[in-house]
């Protein structure tokens, strides 16, 4: 089953950013109520442009998500953010992104893997230290082979590693769709065992209506075997992808998320 990763709290948003910089914590809460509310498991936060603000900022939110009932994602460029999120998340957490660069995974594997009982999944993003122009579905195919080596040889299970294929925006070139789907195709049929993730919302940046590129890309990559979606739950023709694909390969039991969407739309028609 997929797991839905709400990612509204992205301080790459100028607005969002100052809500952040004011640490407005009520438009939090409600930025959070309303993604789980919309079948987000997870929360993404990146507040990664707040500087020095960056921990501060998310030592509450981590609490108002979790509070919440949902669970956390945090992207940092920064090692020690993540190490300290790991510290202060309750629940099951996930950190990254990591490329590979062993200096950093090791420095983050040496602080977190202490830290006994503590459920944490690691966003492995397949993309070669200082290259960004070879990425081919072959030569992430042998990044992610790496990768899943070194880690499982560091003692993290194949269950807490998240490959990242790395999505790139179609304004940028025609075939970074194609690529990321035939990349995740290799990697599920090398991998079986280890889950994928990816923003979706990536491939349409700098486009106008870009619902409607997301909600038609989140279908192919769910027939292809993406774990974890990381996307604008708040986009109702998204949900409606998502949910509507599930039932059509026959993920969805008993069409029990279709029948139950269906009766929630129908009775908020009435409502209206």
């Amino acid at each position: 089953m997929i797991t839905i990763i709400g990612n509204t709290l992205n301080s790459n948003n100028k607005k969002i950013l100052d809500k952040m910089n004011k640490m407005d914590f009520e438009f939090v809460k409600r930025e959070v109520l309303a993604q789980i509310a919309d079948g987000a498991e997870f929360i993404e936060l990146n507040a990664y442009s707040l500087m020095n603000n960056e921990m501060p900022f998310l030592k509450e939110a981590v609490k108002i998500i979790e509070g919440c009932g949902g669970k956390v994602l945090v992207r940092s460029g920064n090692v020690d953010t993540l190490i300290e999120v790991v510290k202060i998340a309750r629940n099951e957490v996930v950190i990254g992104n990591i490329e590979y660069d062993l200096e950093k995974i090791d420095r983050l594997l040496n602080s977190t893997q202490s830290m006994n009982g503590k459920d944490v999944k690691i966003v492995a993003l397949v993309k070669e230290k200082g290259n960004n122009n070879d990425f081919s579905p072959e030569k992430s195919l042998l990044i992610a082979q790496m990768f899943i080596d070194y880690l499982i040889d560091r003692g993290v299970k194949r269950s807490n590693i998240l490959l990242d294929p790395v999505l790139r925006p179609l304004e940028e070139d025609l075939l970074n769709g194609k690529l990321f789907l035939n990349t995740l195709e290799l990697f599920k049929l090398d991998f079986p065992q280890v889950k994928t993730i990816a923003n979706l919302s990536v491939l349409s940046q700098g486009l106008p209506m870009r619902y409607l590129i997301s909600s038609h890309f989140v279908s192919l990559a769910i027939e292809k075997g993406l774990d974890y979606i990381v996307l604008d739950v708040l986009e109702k023709s998204i949900i409606e992808s998502i949910i509507t694909t599930l039932t059509i390969i026959g993920k969805d039991r008993n069409m029990q998320s279709y029948l139950s969407f269906c009766r929630s739309n129908r009775e908020a028609r009435r409502r209206g």
